[in-house]
């Protein structure tokens, strides 16, 4: 909460008890005349009656007043005015009466009347000790009245004392007043704070039921088209329906992994997870590699392209950055029409400026933030994408310090679509981002144990790794780790998931066999989202794929087993 609302909040809490405190203010008054009829006379105390009480009714309208203004939005300034008038002009109204009738009073009569102006003035803490400076004044001319009544017949048996202690109860009144204050503002602000909470949860929860219900969804879709084509696979007879279907198979199952790696890759960034290596490293090279790919898509479907790039440095990951770039590119390629794509690098005095734009139709107002939401497919384009994009490139510009706004190429008629990306300015402390050349490490003869508690998953490895020329032998638990490995004979690597079922996992499994060969390397693989895990994998120093497993990763990172081997 900032100061502005937190302020409100105090002088709307202010003027609420104050309200509250009218009554028994009225009954104050009325207890006050009976006290002083005798001594004062009707003439005084009615004159007195009526200036307090229309000072609390004038009062109790004011601050009505300033309530509903508040309630209006009207600034806080104005209701903090009506707030310190009427309680001034309150505090004067009630101070009259002693200035005016403690002289003509017994001394009894005196100190009960004190007495009952020191209990008003703290019950005044309960409206008015929100506002210590305030409150410290209104107090003073209260009690300043008392101490001038007292002095107008002074009696140096109790005239000293009465001095010193309206001093004192003033300044212990005025010091809890603080604190007081102090606490209402942090349980406002701690209630504020709770009500975002509720709040962001609900939406939350509202968000994760749409994101559930929509995911379930895409997800039955190429599940659906596979056991369909399962189906035909097993009744085909001819070689061209086989290629058909294969071609099919494969196509659903490429976008059934994209939305798994999609979803995973948005729980991962929401977990905190996924961490950003941010380094200083040149931009042009990335755009320039860019070029070169969309430029070929773009003219092999007829479209237009256009690059401009300056030489630009930042302090960035050029692994997220490309995928934000590259989620950018494919959907201006989708959803911009027949028109041209446009990839821009420039540098401006306050950062370097990325944009994708496009010539197609363009995201109407009321969508351009909604499209950065999981799932959220614009109703005015046909799309076979999951809606993920976005979101996920939202929320790794997030990562990377980057602002994000999107717009109209077109502004008049509402054209076209520009996402522009403003990263930092790059402070040049660490050296530069070399990015080498991929080069596919040579795998025949490398001897992997892979464990893990799936046939499926056993299967499908064993088959890739021997593809690749690796010599591979299979475990599905603890019990058969060190069986298998003296069949295979001394492991280069062992690939081991995390998980192997309830109460099992790889890194105890492999434990044994780790001592015994400490040579070996071990490379885990997990979707695990889970921050502690993480944590404890981190701290064991090993390599850790991602599900599901990129062939050419899992490849590269073998390939550093056989090199320190060799």
């Amino acid at each position: 909460m900032d100061a502005e609302s937190l302020e409100r909040e105090l002088i709307s809490f202010a003027l609420a008890q104050a309200a509250a405190a009218a009554r028994l203010a009225l009954v104050g008054v009325l207890i006050l005349a009976a006290i002083g009829w005798r001594d004062m006379g009707a003439e005084g105390v009615i004159v007195w009656g009526t200036a307090a009480t229309g000072a609390l009714l004038l009062r109790n309208h004011a601050m009505a007043l300033a309530a509903r203004g508040l309630k209006e939005a009207r600034p806080v300034r104005s209701a903090r005015r009506i707030l310190w008038m009427s309680s001034l002009l309150l505090a004067l109204a009630l101070a009259s009466l002693p200035v005016t009738g403690l002289v003509h009073m017994e001394t009894e009569t005196r100190l009960l009347v004190t007495l009952f102006y020191c209990c008003w003035g703290a019950a005044g803490m309960a409206s008015l000790g929100i506002v210590p400076r305030l409150y410290a004044v209104y107090l003073w001319l209260m009690l300043g009245g008392v101490a001038v009544g007292w002095g107008r017949d002074f009696t140096p048996q109790f005239a000293p004392a009465i001095f010193g202690g309206l001093f004192m109860y003033w300044l212990v009144l005025s010091v809890f007043a603080h604190g007081f204050s102090r606490r209402v503002a942090e349980g406002i602000a701690i209630r504020a704070e709770n009500a975002q909470l509720v709040k962001q949860l609900s939406a939350a929860n509202a968000a994760k039921t749409r994101f559930i219900m929509t995911a379930s969804h895409d997800l039955r879709q190429p599940l659906h088209a596979i056991g369909l084509l399962g189906g035909v696979l097993a009744r085909a007879t001819a070689a061209e329906d086989i290629r058909k279907a294969r071609e099919a198979l494969a196509t659903a199952l490429e976008g059934l992994q994209q939305l798994f790696s999609a979803i995973l890759d948005l729980s991962r960034m929401d977990s905190g997870a996924l961490r950003p290596e941010l380094r200083y490293a040149p931009v042009a090279p990335l755009v320039a590699r860019l070029d070169i790919e969309y430029r070929a898509l773009c003219l092999e479907g007829g479209r237009r392209w256009e690059c401009r790039a300056e030489t630009a440095h930042v302090r960035t990951d050029l692994a997220l950055l490309e995928r934000v770039l590259r989620n950018l590119l494919d959907n201006a390629l989708k959803h911009g029409g027949d028109g041209g794509v446009c990839l821009a690098l420039s540098t401006q005095a306050d950062g370097v400026i990325l944009e994708v734009s496009d010539t197609g139709p363009g995201i109407s107002v009321e969508e351009q933030d909604r499209v950065f939401d999981e799932f959220y497919r614009s109703r005015h384009v046909i799309s076979t994408g999951m809606g993920l994009g976005l979101s996920i490139v939202q929320r790794l510009a997030k990562l990377l310090n980057a602002k994000l706004r999107m717009e109209f190429v077109d502004p008049v008629r509402r054209t076209g679509t520009r996402v522009t990306i403003q990263l930092p300015l790059a402070q040049p402390s660490d050296e530069l981002v070399v990015e080498p050349d991929t080069v596919l490490p040579d795998l025949k003869g490398q001897r992997v144990l892979v464990l893990d508690d799936e046939a499926a998953v056993l299967d499908a490895t064993r088959s890739l790794l021997e593809q690749w020329g690796c010599a591979v032998v299979t475990c599905r638990s603890a019990d058969e780790v060190v069986e298998a490995a003296g069949r295979l004979g001394p492991p280069h690597v062992a690939l081991a998931d995390y998980h192997l079922g309830p109460g099992q996992n790889g890194l105890a499994a492999l434990e044994a066999l780790r001592r015994d060969q400490p040579e070996m390397g071990c490379v885990i693989v997990t979707g695990e989202s889970d921050a502690a895990i993480r944590q404890r994998l981190a701290d064991e120093g090993l390599p850790v794929l991602e599900k599901p497993v990129d062939p050419e990763e899992l490849r590269s990172v073998l390939g550093l087993f056989r090199a320190m081997d060799d």
